[in-house]
């Protein structure tokens, strides 16, 4: 399995700007927003006041953005790692629509890629009363990517909601925008190499899931390598995988990874001969972070509000102006793919035109793990990294376009928000 992940951070950016442009997921609520104590910057308000979003729609926001990071490969687990370098960049259009009737903003992301890509962000948000006042939430996304011949589609819904940003944004508050998914993804790819995969998967706030994945070689000579798997992780006992691959001659396999004992993590090959792997159990070194045991949540996403702030150089026009300062540690960790991914953004958020408060710029600093774990789809069993991409990225809001309407004092109250990497999350069997 191999969860939306592309080499870099294109997906992360799109997930982080939408993020702020939208919320998470929760049911449709009403057009009619509670009143709230302060704004976005502390400033009181009047008791009865009813805040509107931050952003007045229609308007289109432009990000271009810079992402470089360095690859690096083990193939054994005494060899010397192979280092390669990447960069990408492009621009990220942000636009937001107003379904009036409802209240829901539709905002759409598309970003063109100078790679040559191209992907497409939907998002179906809403700014509803939670607490003392509104959080944005994410309802559902659907998103898009074409590379040339390859072309992956997909959609997110979350059953128990997704807050991703509280408001007021207060000096000290934290939150998680950690939350249950329900989703799927479809790649194709034609010309040489060509190929369909269809995955689902239900993955819980804590970072278990169950899914399921199908494969479809679609050379005309190469239908042996057709293949189903079915995954099912769990943070309190041992994880399942197993693949079907009767295509190439091989009977059904099941890997069991225990949780870690002494130093080490059992994983089980089990299954009838012939098999893809010889059946037996291998030891591999506890890659897990801080060894030990596997860590109670494998996903984690949580925000704090550092408070008011200066904007730093590296965020360029914005350098040096006023801005609230929220920051984002991310991490999710996968026992059976043998994948650890962490980054950390820093969203600044301030006025980008009169009754349009958005974040100006964001900074982030990622690192994708993947370790010789044992599973079938892995470079090996030594328990240690076959590869490392790490790298950072800048997201910079370019002047608005469109035309700016004010809605009055009350423009002012909400704070900018910035959700969760639902989007960037990996699976796949």
């Amino acid at each position: 399995m191999h969860r939306y992940v592309r080499t870099g951070g294109a997906a992360l950016a799109a997930a982080l700007l939408i993020g702020i442009a939208a919320c998470s997921s929760r049911t449709s609520g009403s057009p009619s927003l509670p009143p709230v104590a302060q704004g976005a910057f502390g400033r009181e308000t009047a008791p009865n006041a009813t805040p509107t979003p931050p952003i007045t729609a229609p308007v289109t926001i432009d990000y271009p953005y810079t992402n470089v990071w360095v690859t690096k490969t083990w193939n054994g687990p005494t060899a010397k790692p192979s280092s390669a370098p990447g960069k990408d960049t492009g621009v990220i259009a942000v636009k937001f629509a107003l379904n009036r009737k409802t209240g829901i903003y539709d905002v759409l992301e598309t970003i063109k890629s100078k790679l040559g890509y191209v992907e497409e962000l939907d998002s179906a948000i809403g700014f509803l009363p939670y607490g003392q006042g509104i959080a944005q939430i994410i309802l559902s996304d659907d998103y898009s990517y074409v590379d040339g011949p390859f072309v992956q589609i997909g959609m997110d819904t979350y059953p128990e909601e997704q807050n991703s940003f509280d408001f007021p944004l207060t000096k000290g508050n934290t939150w998680s925008a950690a939350a249950t998914h329900v989703s799927y993804y479809n790649e194709h790819q034609s010309g040489k190499g060509s190929f369909a995969e269809n995955v689902a998967y239900t993955e819980a706030a804590v970072g278990t899931y169950s899914g399921q994945t199908s494969f479809s070689s679609l050379g005309h000579n190469k239908i042996q390598d057709n293949y189903a798997s079915t995954t099912d992780v769990s943070n309190h006992k041992p994880s399942v995988y197993t693949l079907s691959e009767r295509a190439a001659g091989y009977n059904k396999l099941t890997q069991v990874f225990e949780l870690p004992s002494d130093g080490y993590i059992d994983v089980r090959s089990e299954g009838r001969k012939p098999l893809p792997v010889e059946p037996g159990t291998a030891k591999v070194p506890d890659w897990y972070p801080g060894h030990g045991a596997l860590p109670k949540v494998l996903y984690s996403d949580n925000f704090s509000v550092t408070g008011s702030a200066t904007i730093p150089s590296n965020c360029r026009s914005w350098k040096g102006k006023s801005a609230s300062e929220v920051i984002e540690r991310f991490a999710n960790l996968d026992p059976v793919q043998g994948f650890y991914d962490t980054y950390v953004a820093t969203y600044y958020l301030t006025q980008l035109a009169s009754g349009q408060f958005w974040f100006a710029c964001i900074l982030e600093t990622y690192e994708n793990d993947t370790f010789a774990n044992g599973w079938v789809m892995s470079a090996g069993d030594w328990g240690k990294d076959s590869s490392v991409q790490a790298g950072s990225e800048a997201l910079i809001a370019s002047p608005l376009k469109d035309k700016v309407r004010s809605n009055g004092p009350d423009a002012a109250l909400p704070a900018l928000t910035f959700p969760s990497l639902g989007f960037r999350s990996h699976f796949g069997p």
